[in-house]
């Protein structure tokens, strides 16, 4: 056990899942700027282990469990480990038994540790839930000894919602055919990296034929589903929550093969369309994300799981008018909007506004996309005069509760281009405004004084990628994500191309391509047309599930839903980005477009936040939702003093995590990735 807990995190003193506002992509223009856009198991691990008579020393052959009482004996369970099958709904429980000193007796207790996934009776009798796989480890007490066994429990099923018949079935099962030289592959992309707890995707694929047949096969290490179905032109299908969430949510992530056959009509051989590889990341993205839905002029927000979003402005009392270029606090706790109206501070708590200021530091668009400190306090103007609609720009920094000009913190007189607080509020990323390279301040949170600023990528001459713009701080302080393109078009994601890139924080002269992300590389189904149409990156504040986390705009095709030209296509998208990844790698994966997403409006810049905290006693899923930031059986607890801190609460450093592998990063235990 650990002997002291850390404080507060002093950035992040309001704590929460996971959030993502958007703004003005193309710049801080009227709304009218985007017009031209248009819009059965059985027991088979049964063998039974007996104990030597010997235990409470630790070691030799004393069964899974050695005496812990004082009673110089060993309790073991029989057996030591067994696995359930759960076959379209239907498994048999297996019973355990156990011996103490070679004596059946009857344990004053049974536990199992995850009753999500299996239950135990006074007996030892463990069922199956029936709706997640995994591994489960069964203890049983008897006089103060404790003996452990495990259960895995995997989760099989067969859909046919389309009907077909057996002898069909059966070709699709055992394709023959070989590799389909028809089919092209539209979304989702091979390599994926998925956190836990979204939506479904809906698989899409272009060149199919009406009446064409077929199997999708999911496979994970606790899970296998086979799905058989007709999909005519435009082929889709949307995978059901019964397959998505046990395949997503047994285990702690890992790999998910993703198999495809057709069987066209008349044919009497299946052929395989795709066998791609997925990876499922050991944890959700919790919270809310905000967006910028730019054809409609509002600021939409939508809850990881809902399939339709909100209108944030509304539900704050702005109806009437169209706003832009906003930003978010870190912390969740301020929304400000600077563009098209009167400077404006949200608090995200209440979804009220605490300050409006008509004019503050210059007179137009004063705070359009401003950099505020992860607390919500502090703002730094934006002062990139070739956006649409240029931000004020000011220099210095700003009081965003007051609207007062800050002094003496060592920005007084200087001007930065797009600067970005990063999360932990240890440092502020910058584009230069005269050199148009990516630097960095260091910021002390305590202060407000920024100090020591580092160039650490110059724009180059490449007039393709002599643009670098909207960095954004990663979790831990170490990298920088932005995208480049062409000086000035691609500041207006209409009028110029965008690749994300990522760059140290700490070394100058550090900075990769994320090809991934990009697919740079990808056989995209659209071809060169989905090529360097990636803009406004924001990290999440917090890793989850192993990885770090980007939002990024993109004017893609999405699959065959969104197929237009680029200017009639914008959404917001998500990539994993590897934590600790060496220099002169990718670390990054293919994206996924954000769930939940209207596909009629033109959506974009997001922005990364934590949800307004919730006080002990309130229900919780994880400690960033917490004030104290303390999460335990499900409800935010005060700390123990004594303890470690359990996988999304609060840490100083990786030895407060309970978990092995686990690291903290950002204040908060961060799972490792999965194996």
């Amino acid at each position: 056990m650990h002997t002291s807990k850390r404080p507060l995190h002093p950035g992040l003193f309001l704590a929460g899942a996971l959030f993502v506002a958007a703004a003005f992509p193309i710049g801080c223009g009227p709304c009218s700027g985007d017009d031209e856009e248009d819009s059965t198991g059985a027991n088979d691990g049964a063998g039974a282990g007996k104990s030597n008579g010997h235990g409470g020393s630790g070691g030799g052959e004393c069964g899974f469990s050695c005496g812990q009482g004082g009673n110089n004996g060993a309790l073991v369970i029989v057996p030591p480990n067994a696995t359930i099958d759960v076959v379209d709904g239907v498994a048999m429980p297996v019973d355990f038994n156990a011996t103490f000193n070679g004596q059946d007796v009857q344990p004053s207790g049974w536990v199992v540790d995850l009753s999500s996934i299996a239950t135990v009776d006074g007996t030892g009798n463990v069922a199956a839930s029936g709706n997640l796989g995994g591994l489960v480890t069964l203890s049983a007490q008897y006089e103060g000894n404790t003996a452990t066994a495990q259960v895995t429990v995997t989760i099989k099923k067969t859909l046919n919602p389309g009907g077909l018949t057996q002898a069909e079935i059966d070709a699709l099962t055992n394709p023959t055919g070989g590799q389909d030289g028809t089919i092209v592959w539209a979304y989702p992309y091979n390599g994926t990296v998925w956190p836990k707890g979204i939506l479904a995707p809906e698989l899409m694929w272009n060149n199919g034929g009406a009446g064409d047949k077929y199997r999708i096969h999911l496979k994970g290490e606790y899970t296998e589903f086979d799905i058989f179905t007709l999909a005519d032109p435009p082929a889709r299908h949307l995978l059901d929550p019964t397959v998505w969430t046990p395949l997503t949510e047994s285990g702690s992530g890992g790999h998910v093969d993703l198999t495809v056959n057709r069987l066209p009509p008349g044919s009497p051989s299946a052929t395989t369309v795709i066998d791609h590889d997925w990876t499922i990341a050991n944890g959700s993205l919790r919270g809310t994300v905000y967006y910028w839905a730019n054809n409609i002029g509002r600021v939409m927000r939508i809850q990881p799981g809902a399939g339709a979003p909100e209108d944030f402005l509304a539900n704050a009392g702005v109806t009437d008018q169209c706003s832009t270029c906003h930003s978010v606090s870190a912390n969740g706790s301020k929304l400000i909007i600077g563009g098209d109206t009167v400077s404006t501070t949200f608090d995200l708590l209440t979804n009220t506004t605490t300050l409006q200021l008509a004019s503050v530091g210059k007179p137009v668009r004063n705070w359009a996309m401003p950099a505020i400190s992860p607390d919500g306090s502090t703002l730094i103007e934006n002062n990139e005069q070739s956006l649409p609609g240029p931000p004020g720009g000011s220099d210095g920094m700003w009081d965003a509760a007051t609207g007062q000009k800050l002094t003496g913190l060592g920005l007084d007189g200087i001007l930065l281009n797009m600067p970005a607080f990063a999360p932990d509020g240890s440092k502020i990323a910058y584009v230069d405004h005269n050199d148009h390279g990516l630097a960095v301040y260091a910021w002390d949170p305590a202060t407000k004084i920024a100090s020591n600023p580092v160039p650490l990528v110059p724009a180059g001459g490449d007039p393709n990628l002599n643009c670098i713009a909207f960095p954004s701080v990663s979790p831990d302080g170490l990298s920088i994500v932005y995208h480049r393109g062409s000086y000035p078009g691609s500041l207006d994601t209409r009028f110029g191309p965008g690749s994300l890139y990522l760059a140290s924080a700490v070394t100058p002269g550090a900075d990769d391509r994320l090809r991934q992300a990009n697919g740079d590389d990808y056989p995209f189904a659209a071809g060169d047309r989905d090529k360097n149409q990636n803009y406004e990156p924001t990290f999440a504040p917090l890793a989850a599930g192993g990885y770090s986390w980007v939002v990024f705009t993109s004017r893609r095709t999405y699959g065959n839903r969104l197929t237009g030209s680029s200017d009639q296509t914008k959404q917001l998208w998500v990539a994993a980005i590897d934590l600790n990844a060496m220099p002169g790698t990718d670390h990054s994966h293919p994206a996924f477009r954000v769930p939940g997403q209207d596909i009629s409006t033109l959506n974009m810049r997001g922005f990364w936040a934590l949800e307004p905290c919730k006080q002990v006693g309130e229900a919780c899923s994880t400690g960033s939702q917490c004030c104290n930031q303390n999460c335990n059986n499900g409800i935010c607890e005060d700390p123990d003093p004594n303890g470690c801190s359990e996988t999304g609460n609060a840490c100083m450093e990786n030895a407060d995590c309970c978990d092995a592998g686990a690291t903290c990063i950002n204040g908060f235990c961060s799972e490792p990735p999965p194996q």
